[in-house]
């Protein structure tokens, strides 16, 4: 039997956002995701990150100045889309994640969840339920979402997001001059558009930053963290 024949999509877009960090975690980041499956990688690095000397199958994007979380997760989000227009799925990290081995073999098989989608968000923080059995979960919360760690978005769902004109008005109108809540806009499209919001659980990502490039005073527990993170997944 062909190996190609049992899924869904093979044709991904893959990008890490990046920001200075003093204990910094990008390079544990790449080499996870490179376990997971995914070798081609776009990195979106704000100024003072240090480049990994391993820049194989790495496409390299500096910032020229200090953008934000937000205003940088959008313009990658439209780079990946540009560069790569038919690719059937965007996945888009954060630089502090692992991500579990065997994720994009298992996800191949998996996606989507539903004909339409908004998002879908490997990763589960602990307040979100807790499946024992590896599966998708809707959670449409709306402003009160939790976690863009690794966010994957369908061709038709990208489109949709970044067209949106109230998700780029967020950085002329949002709070905190619209430089943060990555999650709560994604939540909020996805309320708006009437399209659902899922959660994969128990986790395919753990969270290992100890410090936030957004929140100085924030550490990695509570809702910040997986209560239950898989290391691998057939």
């Amino acid at each position: 039997m062909d190996v190609l024949s049992n899924r869904n999509i093979t044709h991904w877009s893959v990008g890490i956002t990046t920001a200075p960090r003093t204990e910094p975690t990008l390079n544990q980041t790449i080499d996870s995701l490179r376990k997971a499956g995914w070798d081609q990688l776009q990195i979106y690095a704000e100024p003072g990150v240090e480049i990994p000397a391993d820049s194989q199958n790495l496409l390299i994007v500096p910032r020229t100045e200090r953008l934000g979380a937000f205003p940088n997760w959008y313009l990658a989000l439209t780079e990946m889309l540009l560069r790569d227009p038919k690719a059937e799925a965007y996945l888009l990290c954060q630089d502090d994640v692992l991500i579990a081995e065997n994720t994009r073999a298992y996800l191949e098989r998996r996606l989507w969840p539903a004909a339409e989608i908004g998002v879908v968000s490997i990763y589960c923080p602990s307040h979100y339920q807790q499946n024992s059995t590896p599966d998708f979960i809707r959670e449409d919360r709306g402003w009160r979402s939790w976690g863009a760690l690794a966010y994957i978005f369908s061709n038709p769902s990208a489109r949709l997001l970044l067209s949106d004109v109230t998700v780029l008005n967020h950085r002329g109108f949002g709070p905190a001059e619209g430089l943060k809540q990555i999650d709560a806009v994604v939540g909020l499209w996805c309320e708006r558009q009437q399209l659902p919001y899922f959660v994969h659980s128990p986790s395919l990502v753990q969270h290992i930053g100890e410090t936030s490039t957004i929140y100085p005073t924030a550490s990695v527990a509570g809702h910040r963290k997986a209560n239950h993170f898989l290391e691998h997944i057939q």
